[in-house]
C-alpha cells in the first residue's frame, strides 16, 4: 500500500496539471431527463447512448428512479436540486443494482483515451440515507466488460464505510479503505481507474483516501451507478442518490514512476521495495500485474534525482 500512496500523490498531482487537457465523456446533472426509470433515457445518439439498468426489484420500486426531491418514502435529501437518481436495492441476496452507459461498443472510451488518456475518472455526488435495515452497499463500479467488474468503490448503507473494488463486488472483492461518510448529506466522490495498468485512486470531498491496484483490467466497457445486497432483504428496500455524474479521460503523467518512496530520487529504498515485493504487485512499475525483472530495469535504469 506504501508504494502505491506515492501513485496517488503523483496520480493526483499529474491529473491537477493537466486538468485543461481531460476529455470529457458524458456530464450530467440529471436534469434534462423525464422523471421515471432512468432505462432507455438518452444521453447521446448512437450506439449506446440510452441508459441501461439491471436489477430485479420489489414491486412497486424501479431499480434506477428520476426524482424530484422530496418522493423518496421517509427521505428527503437535504441540498438536492432538479432531478436525481435514486438507486433501490435488489430483493435477492447477493444481488445487485447497476445503471450505465455503453462506453465500449459506442466508441466513446476509445475517442476520449486516444493520446495516453488512460485513466477514466468517475465523478459523482452520492446521499445514503441513514437507518437503513437492508444489509446494503452503493457506490461506483467499473466494468472491464460486460460480465467482469475491474474496480470502484461502495459505501457500506449500515456504517459509511468505505471499500474499494477489485475483480467483484461480492464482499470477499471488497478492501477497506478505513475512511467513512457521513449519512444524510451529500458526498462528492472521484474514483480514478488507469484502464492500462489496473491501478485505482479514490478521492472523497476532495481528499485522496486510499489507492490499490485491481486484478482485472486492460479495458473498460462501462462506469455502473451500483449497490450490492449483502443479506436476504426479503420485501425491504434500501436507497442511495446519486447527482452530477461526469465521466472523464485523464492523461497518465508518471514524471518519476520509479520513485516509489515518494522521496524525490530513485535509490536503494526503491531498490528494496521492488526486491521485497517481487511476484506480487508492491512494486509494479510497467503495470504487467506482476514485479519482476522489468521493473528491477526500470528502477535502475532510472537511478539517481527525478527529473
Amino acid at each position: 500500500m506504501n508504494a502505491f500512496r506515492n501513485f496517488a500523490t503523483v496520480l493526483c498531482a499529474a491529473c491537477a496539471a493537466h486538468s485543461a487537457s481531460a476529455t470529457d465523456i458524458y456530464t450530467s446533472n440529471f436534469n434534462d431527463y423525464g422523471q421515471g426509470t432512468l432505462s432507455g433515457q438518452l444521453a447521446w445518439l448512437g450506439v449506446g447512448g440510452s441508459w441501461a439498468v439491471s436489477g430485479s426489484m420489489n414491486s412497486p420500486q424501479i431499480a434506477a428512479n428520476l426524482i424530484g426531491p422530496g418522493v423518496n418514502p421517509g427521505v428527503s435529501p437535504i441540498g438536492g436540486t432538479g432531478l436525481m437518481v435514486r438507486i433501490c436495492t435488489e430483493k435477492f441476496n447477493a444481488g445487485r443494482t447497476k445503471a450505465w452507459l455503453d462506453l465500449s461498443n459506442s466508441g466513446k472510451w476509445a475517442t476520449a483515451s486516444a493520446g495516453g488518456k488512460d485513466v477514466l475518472e468517475t465523478s459523482v455526488k452520492m446521499f445514503v440515507p441513514s437507518g437503513q435495515a437492508v444489509t446494503s452497499t452503493f457506490g461506483i463500479m467499473i466494468a472491464r466488460s460486460s460480465f467482469e467488474t475491474g474496480g470502484g468503490f461502495v459505501v457500506s448503507a449500515q456504517t459509511g464505510a468505505i471499500s474499494l473494488l477489485s475483480g467483484g463486488y461480492a464482499v470477499g472483492n471488497r478492501t477497506a479503505t478505513g475512511a467513512t461518510v457521513a449519512f444524510n448529506t451529500w458526498n462528492d466522490f472521484s474514483y480514478r481507474w488507469n484502464v492500462v495498468t489496473g491501478r485505482g485512486e479514490l478521492l472523497v470531498n476532495g481528499v485522496s483516501v486510499a489507492t490499490h491496484q485491481t486484478s482485472l483490467y486492460g479495458s473498460v466497457y462501462a462506469s455502473n451507478l451500483f449497490s450490492t445486497t449483502d443479506a436476504a432483504p426479503g420485501t425491504g428496500n434500501a436507497f442511495a442518490f446519486f447527482e452530477d455524474l461526469a465521466l472523464r479521460a485523464l492523461p497518465t503523467a508518471t514524471p518519476c514512476p520509479a520513485d516509489i518512496s515518494g522521496d524525490g530520487q530513485v535509490n536503494g529504498t526503491d531498490l528494496a521495495s521492488v526486491l521485497g515485493s517481487w511476484g506480487g504487485l508492491g512494486g509494479d512499475l510497467d503495470g504487467n500485474g506482476v514485479t519482476d525483472g522489468a521493473d528491477l530495469s526500470i528502477v535502475l535504469g532510472s537511478w539517481g534525482p527525478c527529473p
